[in-house]
């Protein structure tokens, strides 16, 4: 899966008021993610192409947090103190499909028979 063939699905998720970043860094951001995918994948093989959809989405997310950090909110109150509270995993949402694509992707070529 390459980041450059997503990049123009990423896009077309901004609002047409929005301020949408430059190729290069969605496609910093789409690599970002496939590689934080594959490597939960435990192994070397290609992402298949209906991965793309998570892909995307993370990224976008990922790309609205950009600025933040992983902030999900902040608070201040009279006295000065600040509170923030973070995103642990920008993946975690998607740990169901995550884990059937792995069982997918790992399957071995060898059945046994009773």
């Amino acid at each position: 899966m390459k980041p450059s063939a997503l990049v123009g699905r990423v896009k077309l998720r901004y609002l047409e008021d929005e301020d949408v970043p430059s190729d290069d860094v969605i496609g910093e951001m789409l690599q970002t993610v496939i590689d934080r995918i594959t490597i939960r994948m435990e192994t070397t093989a290609e992402l298949p192409d209906t991965a793309g959809s998570i892909v995307v989405d993370a990224a976008m997310k990922a790309l609205r947090l950009r600025g933040f950090e992983g902030s999900t909110s902040e608070s201040a109150s009279d006295g000065g103190s600040m509170s923030n509270s973070f995103i642990d995993d920008i993946l975690k949402e998607y740990s169901e499909e995550l884990a059937s694509l792995k069982r997918t992707m790992n399957r071995s070529g060898i059945k046994f028979f009773k």
